[in-house]
């Protein structure tokens, strides 16, 4: 069963010890905003009993640097005290105030070299692109913070403004970065905190911002604005689960039975990916395919924890699918095993990459070329999902496969959604019925 962190958090006003404390309670957990002035009439450890995220509004955003530094470090020897799993230094969502100086300050208290830095608020339309930053789409030093009548934003990178404040060396996480998938993040990300005493992330909107949750989900100290707030307790979950609940569905089946079960997932609204057939026969350019699909994919996967990736079935791009095949030399049979090869690999790398273990298959032929693909060497029955269609434990190169291969043309028009949640139950469970 996945254990909720204890997050501390030291925010330096009190809105935004508001805004971050319903950020985790739209997620699910419990929270409450202590001032620091006040602490003194209650017990901070009696208090936080029963809650998973403890807030201490330090009000220190207009308080000279070396005043706000004893204020976060009085809040979170506080917070280690309980003690928490995490800690966020909660700032402004624009930077203002005495970002260095506390954000310094807590990583020294906690004995920690690196902290993860999220300024971006997709919803409050804040977002970082190329470590610049925005407001509603204008850079921050053209927004109205420009003329802050206290602190005046004259620069819009986040680098540069936190060097105005810390001789610490920050690094940068990018949305292309971000683009190429968790792992890619996850090894940038270690690499950087051997260089750097902050990483910085680009967040374009709330798919980059979920990502981001599941690339810091484990890390001690994060810095910023409250919206990560909302998704960490998601990543956090995931991160716990081993990732065991990720499903991959492959259609490749042109029957009307698989076309029907495509188009409830998508009713449904299952992250949905349709492969465009015709590009199989471009020799030159198949590589590249293969490699956007499978980073598609895995976007579909990171944000949802579900994929359903299926070849293009509408009549005329079949047939154009197959003019193309014939001006190549190749016959119908021959297009239809390059496409399930093709579909084969993106799986295969989809799942080599996510950990995923849970796999739904639509169509005979793509069951056939997975079942290649993968090396599944054994399978063994767990009970019927529908008449003919069996829930299974697959054994093969990547471990074992909570598995589903049907025929295209069977199954229930639910079917697909029937099949994932049989995959997502524990097999000890099905093997008990």
């Amino acid at each position: 069963m996945n254990r909720k962190k204890r997050i501390g958090v030291v925010a330096d006003d009190v809105t935004g010890a508001n805004d971050i404390g319903i950020m985790f309670h739209k997620g699910g957990y419990r929270a409450a905003v202590f001032p620091l002035g006040l602490l003194q009439a209650c017990d901070l450890r009696e208090e936080a009993e029963g809650l998973e995220v403890i807030i201490i509004d330090t009000d220190s955003r207009l308080d000279r640097p070396e005043d706000a530094r004893k204020k976060v470090r009085k809040a979170t020897e506080l917070l280690m005290t309980l003690p928490c799993d995490m800690y966020h230094n909660k700032t402004c969502s624009v930077f203002r105030g005495n970002i260095g100086a506390e954000f310094d300050e807590m990583q020294d208290v906690l004995g920690i070299s690196c902290s993860m830095v999220i300024l971006g608020f997709p919803e409050n339309g804040r977002t970082t692109v190329d470590g610049i930053h925005y407001v509603y789409g204008r850079k921050l030093e053209e927004s109205q913070f420009r003329n802050d009548p206290i602190h005046k934003m004259t620069t819009s990178s986040l680098e540069e403004i936190l060097h105005r404040q810390s001789a610490r060396p920050a690094g940068h996480i990018t949305w292309r970065d971000l683009d190429q998938g968790l792992a890619h993040v996850m090894e940038k990300k270690e690499r950087l905190k051997k260089q750097c005493s902050y990483v910085i992330f680009d967040i374009r909107d709330q798919a980059d911002l979920r990502l981001a949750a599941l690339a810091v989900a484990e890390e001690k100290n994060i810095c910023g604005s409250s919206a990560i707030g909302e998704e960490l307790p998601w990543a956090i979950a995931r991160r716990q689960s081993g990732r065991e609940e990720q499903t991959l569905l492959l259609a490749g089946s042109l029957t009307k039975q698989s076309i029907a079960q495509i188009r409830y997932m998508k009713e449904k609204g299952c992250p949905v990916l349709e492969f465009p057939t015709q590009e199989i026969c471009a020799e030159e350019g198949l590589e590249k395919t293969i490699q956007a699909w499978t980073k598609a994919a895995l976007r579909k996967m990171q944000e949802k924890g579900i994929c359903l990736l299926h070849t293009a079935n509408a009549p005329e791009a079949v047939e154009e699918t197959k003019r193309r095949g014939a001006a190549c030399g190749l016959s119908d049979e021959a297009v239809g095993k390059r496409i399930s090869g093709v579909m084969c690999r993106i799986a295969r790398s989809v799942m080599e990459e996510s950990g995923c273990r849970k796999l739904v298959v639509a169509g005979g032929d793509t069951s056939a070329a997975v079942t290649e693909a993968l090396k599944i060497y054994r399978m063994d029955m767990i009970r019927e999902i529908e008449a003919g269609i069996p829930l299974m434990r697959g054994r093969s190169a990547l471990g074992d496969i909570d598995l589903v291969l049907k025929s295209g043309s069977f199954g229930s028009e639910a079917f697909l959604e029937k099949a994932v949640q049989a995959v997502r139950r524990q097999v000890g469970e099905e093997q008990a019925e």
